[in-house]
């Protein structure tokens, strides 16, 4: 019984001038697509859509300490935000200030803490799928957090922002 190699056909013909112009074209074509991908960064990047972050932000959690605003104003703002751009859905309790954010695969939550003078309102995901070491919709999830930054930079320009890494629990599959 013949073992055949799983190579393609052209590979296995042993002309190396083929194989070396389906290398080439491989080689260009992964350096096109990381182009593009930069490209588009960079795009919303100047659009003012995302901020340029580590690539592990999800990690940690945002706590924003500003004068109060008014609730009503910042349920107004949180139901502003363009969810179809970032392809996201929110539910959120506005007495208690506290909001829920779903996106394809990846949860994050914003609510108001406890504070004595000054109002504290935490940003976090909850959670979040990977592939092959990188965050599936990172840039959506890059564009959710920029809008709440925004949001209470523009309530109160002096707004303090405070990143505590997250406690994570992992699930480990194996198959």
């Amino acid at each position: 019984m013949a073992l055949y190699s799983t190579a393609p056909i052209l590979l296995r013909t042993g002309n190396p001038t083929m194989t070396a112009i389906i290398i080439i074209v491989s080689v260009a074509f992964m350096a096109l697509l990381f182009y593009l991908g930069i490209r588009s960064r960079n795009k919303l990047i100047d659009e003012g859509k995302i901020i340029l972050r580590k690539s592990d932000f999800m990690r940690s959690a945002e706590i924003f300490t500003l004068d109060p605003p008014d609730p009503a104003a910042v349920v107004a703002a949180v139901k502003a935000f363009d969810y179809a751009d970032m392809r996201v859905s929110m539910k959120g309790s506005s007495e208690k200030q506290q909001f829920a954010f779903t996106g394809s695969s990846w949860g994050a939550q914003l609510y108001k803490q406890d504070s004595d003078e000054k109002a504290k309102y935490r940003f976090e995901f909850t959670n979040w799928k990977s592939s092959d070491g990188s965050v599936k919709d990172e840039t959506n999830m890059n564009k959710l957090l920029t809008a709440v930054e925004k949001m209470f930079i523009g309530f109160d320009p002096n707004t303090q922002v405070t990143t505590v890494p997250l406690e994570l629990k992992t699930k480990h599959h194996l198959f």
